[in-house]
């Protein structure tokens, strides 16, 4: 038997939607300043998405202390847990002098230290969208000309965020409070997109002694190589999975002064074939992307038909070193880097890593040779 909210919010692909901290912070606030002006308590309230859609939640530990109220909404996302699934929102209302809706942030919400986010420094981690939504739906219910502060907390805040990305983020002391449409989409590529977008521009907007680079990595092996090889900044390195060429086209539009790739060899040699989803349903032309390029570095006509039998991308590692070929990996890196470059139309200088699942550099385009020690040393060209 399905939830009442569930049904309202609908099912894609057959996954439940949820909602966001976003939603959940807006009933809670608009249930608060119910209790507040009414002095009883509530069970549930209505909010209105910002897209259009009504729905309504139940509140939790509704309670008044003195002269504010305060209850809770507790977060479900439905088939797409995340690090917040399931905890309590809390809101508490206070009557103020000034008319209109205060909003601040309690226990357990984080506040920003760095530029390149929705939000600005020093301020509570309440986004833009559920701010609003805050405002509109605590002013629906407060009688004219009154005043209200909403404080937003989470007491368990602190200790989730830690399993977040807010720490890397600059956003300390506990989670964010987000939602751009109020709804948490079962394994959201669009949220994943979002995402990607939101770690790139506060990667360009961090104060490094490189301003405006970014470093790109499809997953772990990236990430292991340029933090523990080169020292790059964990607050410059973006985790981009399969979507490299929505990730290149983000830079350019967070006004990234440069982007280096690093990335297993597999990846970039379907990237260097001219695939910018890197994901296996659209296509796979790692061995051929390999083979070519040893062919070109001299490989015999057997070699190349033992790469091409290869079940793997790493195996051909092995071989390429074995007859003396290492020099296929820059190549693939050169290629690489054409193809990025290309799709940017040469707007942004670029820099290309090729590894081995140990992390290890094969090969780089421009070349980076062993003397480089740090990542404010390694070359990029357009």
């Amino acid at each position: 038997m399905g939830s009442p909210v569930f049904d309202s919010l609908g099912y894609t692909g057959g996954m439940r939607r949820g909602y966001t901290t976003g939603s959940c912070a807006a009933a809670a606030a608009k249930g608060a300043a119910m209790m507040l002006f009414s002095r009883e308590t509530v069970s549930s309230v209505s909010i209105t998405l910002p897209g259009g859609q009504g729905i309504t939640l139940p509140l939790e530990e509704c309670s008044f202390s003195g002269a504010t109220a305060r209850c809770a909404v507790r977060k479900d996302s439905g088939d797409d847990p995340d690090g917040t699934d399931g905890m309590l929102i809390f809101a508490r209302a206070r009557r103020i002098e000034n008319s209109g809706v205060r909003i601040s942030g309690g226990p357990g919400i984080g506040r920003i230290t760095r530029k390149g986010l929705p939000v600005q420094p020093g301020e509570w981690a309440i986004n833009p969208g559920p701010r609003r939504m805050i405002e509109t739906e605590v002013g629906s219910v407060m009688p004219p000309g009154q005043g209200v502060e909403i404080t937003i907390s989470a007491p368990e805040g602190e200790k989730r965020a830690k399993n977040t990305w807010n720490p890397r983020l600059g956003i300390e002391g506990g989670i964010s409070i987000l939602g751009t449409t109020g709804i948490v989409e079962p394994k959201s590529t669009a949220a994943y997109l979002s995402s990607i977008d939101l770690y790139i521009s506060s990667a360009v907007a961090f104060d490094s002694s490189r301003p405006g680079a970014v470093f790109l990595v499809p997953g772990y092996v990236g990430e292991q190589c340029l933090r523990e090889r080169f020292q790059v900044p964990g607050e410059l390195v973006v985790r981009i999975g399969d979507h490299v060429g929505h990730a290149l086209t983000s830079c350019v539009s967070a006004g990234a002064a440069e982007v280096f790739l690093y990335g297993h060899v597999g990846k970039w040699a379907k990237v260097a074939a001219g695939l910018f989803n890197t994901n296996c349903e659209f296509g796979d032309a790692r061995l051929e992307t390999l083979a070519a390029c040893a062919g070109a570095e001299g490989a015999t006509k057997e070699q190349i038909r033992e790469i091409l039998s290869l079940p793997l991308a790493e195996e051909a590692v092995l071989l390429l070193r074995k007859w003396n070929l290492s020099s296929v990996f820059s190549l693939v890196a050169e290629r690489t880097h054409m193809r990025c470059s290309l799709l940017l139309g040469g707007t942004v200088p670029l820099g290309v890593g090729v590894l081995s699942l140990e992390g290890e550099v094969l090969g780089s385009f421009p070349a980076a040779g062993k003397e480089i020690r740090t990542w404010t040393e390694l070359p990029s060209s357009e």
